[in-house]
C-alpha cells in the first residue's frame, strides 16, 4: 500500500456480501491499479461491474481534471474518458504522475 491508499480500503455498501477477504482484496488490488494509472477515486470501491465515480490526474483538461463516472474492469485495461489526452502523452503524464509521488 502507498501513503495514498488506506491500509483497509472503503468499500460501497452496494457490495452485497459486504466487508469480507474477496472484496477487501478486490478492493486493494483496484486502489493500486487505478492509482498507478493516475486516477483518483471519489467514492467507496463498488466492485468491478460497477460505476466508480472517479477523477483523472492527467491534467487533460483546461477547466480542471475530468470528473465522472468509469467501470473500474474499464480502467485497469487503461481506457480513459473522452477528450482525455492521446495514448503516447497520456503515457508520459502517467510516468511523471508516479514519478512525483515517490
Amino acid at each position: 500500500m502507498t501513503e495514498q491508499t488506506p491500509e483497509l480500503p472503503e468499500l460501497d455498501p452496494v457490495l452485497k456480501t459486504g466487508l469480507n477477504d474477496r472484496n477487501v482484496k478486490s478492493a486493494t488490488k483496484a486502489l493500486a491499479r487505478i492509482h498507478e494509472l493516475g486516477w483518483e477515486p471519489l467514492a467507496p470501491y463498488p466492485g468491478s461491474d460497477t460505476h466508480w465515480k472517479v477523477r483523472c490526474l492527467l491534467g487533460c483538461q483546461e477547466e480542471g481534471n475530468w470528473e465522472g463516472v468509469m467501470f473500474y474492469s474499464h480502467m485497469r485495461r487503461a481506457r480513459r474518458h473522452k477528450r482525455c489526452l492521446s495514448k503516447d502523452l497520456q503515457a508520459l503524464a502517467i510516468e511523471a504522475l508516479n514519478n512525483s509521488r515517490k
